[in-house]
């Protein structure tokens, strides 16, 4: 990985030089891509409907498996199972077997699952990122379909602002793979250097640092994330855009 770029952004829909160069003083980008989960959303009540149904029946004290839980969901992400596999798995690991009590808890994991919460800023500064002429893109690491992560977002109305979408589980390949963040630029007809990657995971950023986007941390709970960029709030990508 080449050195750090400690260039101000500059984003702009007019083409930059062939050769990104960090020393620089303004670096022009076209594009931005975003993680979704702990990025655009959270869940921050998580467990809060499976937890009370499973002391319901009996397993308040099993401790599922870390390990294996941590396994079945990357197979989910990268579409090697399928979600109902994947739920079936999890709540196999909380001890539940019966088919009857199995089928009450799906619904539930799935509607904890919807239960998302928009971070502060989001929809607004999407919009205004979109007017001033960037486009945008989604690259997550997902068990859920584009069009229910779509769905989610018709609440807010940024549903209709994106100008691709690159899902794990339907791409059957998962970040931080460049070919997933490449999956994103291709449709948007730019260069990796030509854009940015918003992210949470450490690892997430590296991937895409490594394929040559600017880095943009946001959310992260790694106090060892390094990017190009770390904010502590959503709506400062209009000041590193300028708008």
């Amino acid at each position: 990985m080449g050195p750090r770029c400690r260039a101000r952004l500059v984003w702009r829909q007019e083409t930059p030089s062939e050769s990104p160069d960090c020393d620089r003083d303004t670096m022009s980008l076209k594009a931005i891509l975003f993680d979704a989960g702990d990025v655009l959303y959270h869940r921050p009540r998580r467990g809060a409907l499976l937890t009370p149904f499973l002391a319901k029946m009996g397993l308040q004290n099993v401790v599922p498996d870390q390990q294996r839980l941590a396994q079945v969901k990357r197979q989910a992400h990268a579409g090697q199972i399928t979600k109902e596999e994947y739920q079936d798995a999890v709540l196999g690991l909380y001890g539940v077997s019966d088919p009857s009590i199995r089928l009450q808890a799906r619904r539930i994991l799935d509607e904890e699952q919807r239960d998302i919460v928009f971070f502060e800023g989001v929809p607004e500064t999407l919009h205004r990122l979109k007017k001033a002429g960037l486009r945008l893109g989604v690259v997550t690491n997902t068990f859920d379909a584009t069009s229910d992560k779509l769905e989610w977002f018709r609440r807010v109305r940024i549903d209709s602002i994106w100008d691709s979408f690159a899902t794990s589980c339907e791409l059957k390949v998962c970040k931080p793979d460049p070919r997933i963040y490449l999956a994103a630029l291709n449709p948007l007809g730019v260069r990796p250097h030509e854009a940015a990657f918003v992210g949470h995971s450490a690892v997430e950023l590296q991937g895409a640092k490594a394929l040559g986007l600017t880095t943009v941390a946001f959310n992260s709970d790694n106090e060892k994330v390094t990017a190009d960029h770390i904010i502590e709030r959503f709506r400062e990508l209009l000041s590193l855009a300028g708008t």
